[in-house]
């Protein structure tokens, strides 16, 4: 695991350089720890109910019996967060009303394509252990694409460390690719402007630098894309802002409480944001009123002077 961890390090290194991204070095540190937390969660079971650190005894129980070593298990204490290996899951879309799989064969019957990327989908439900109930991941949305995939049908996700051997045709794991750094993809064949779906449950929400996340995935969608991801409810405004800046539009927000935090639904503006721009100190209903009082005034003084 340690070798792994220097390895993955390098890698995302190596993509925040060629991108000319500078990360805080509290947020590498943090990268770091979520690196190690990924190698660790790999060996869980799919959807495993970790309980939390301040519970030593059942936790260092439960990580006992998914490691098979009492060693790993106090290893694991060291790391921050309660563990789970989700293996990727529609599940938070569901919640605000979104059918990821039904809009994704809407696009393609529309636009004859269709590009999908989910951000830390783990084992995208292609692990032996989910085939019963892998619907709502990755590997059920390519089940439902089986004839089209890689022709016009593409799927893609990222990982912090690679966590498959191989995939179906028209199915790409990126690894070391992190929310912040997405557009690392650009170089790996998905285009700016190419992706009609963006999402993620988790790896989103322990991004810190979400201007980054928000920017990077702005410019890989299309012109009315969809993006969905969960995050800090306390963020809801700073992102709401950073977000219409690169052109992306709050459809709707929902309050889940605890580590689910809140989910966001945005879409791609066709067009720039900066003919919609909301100045500060401006209200926008205000502003509009003095030009309509403007207008109106205008044509009244065009009556007197006829």
């Amino acid at each position: 695991m340690y070798k792994d961890s220097i390895q993955a390090r390098r890698e995302i290194a190596r993509n925040f350089t060629a991108l000319n991204y500078r990360i805080d070095p509290l947020h590498w540190q943090t990268l770091c720890m979520g690196v190690n937390r990924d190698l660790q969660a790999k060996k869980l079971r799919p959807n495993v109910p970790v309980p939390s650190r301040r519970k030593v005894i059942p936790f260092l129980k439960m990580m006992h019996q998914e490691t098979g070593s009492m060693l790993k298990a106090i290893l694991a204490f060291g790391f921050d967060g309660p563990w789970t290996s989700s293996g990727g899951s529609f599940r938070l879309a569901r919640e605000i009303g979104f059918d990821i799989v039904h809009y994704a064969k809407n696009i393609h019957h529309k636009n004859g394509t269709v590009t999908f990327l989910e951000i830390g989908a783990a084992w995208a439900g292609f692990r032996a252990e989910e085939a019963a109930s892998h619907q709502a991941t990755i590997s059920g949305l390519a089940e439902g694409f089986r004839e089209q995939l890689g022709e016009s049908a593409f799927l893609h996700f990222t990982n912090l460390t690679p966590w498959h051997e191989s995939l179906p045709k028209g199915v790409t794991e990126h690894p070391y690719v992190t929310a912040a750094g997405l557009c690392a993809l650009e170089n790996r064949g998905v285009q700016a402007g190419e992706v009609d779906i963006i999402y993620s449950q988790a790896a989103a929400y322990f991004e810190q630098d979400y201007a980054a996340f928000l920017r990077s995935a702005a410019r890989l969608l299309k012109g009315d894309g969809v993006l969905i991801f969960n995050h800090d409810p306390v963020l809801a405004s700073a992102m709401d802002e950073v977000a219409w800046e690169h052109g992306l539009r709050l459809v709707r927000r929902k309050q889940m409480g605890g580590m689910n935090g809140a989910i966001a639904r945005y879409h791609r503006l066709r067009s720039s944001p900066m003919s919609q721009m909301v100045f500060p100190g401006v209200n926008r209903a205000q502003d509009e009123e003095v030009v309509c009082e403007s207008l109106v005034m205008s044509a009244l003084r065009r009556s007197v002077e006829v």
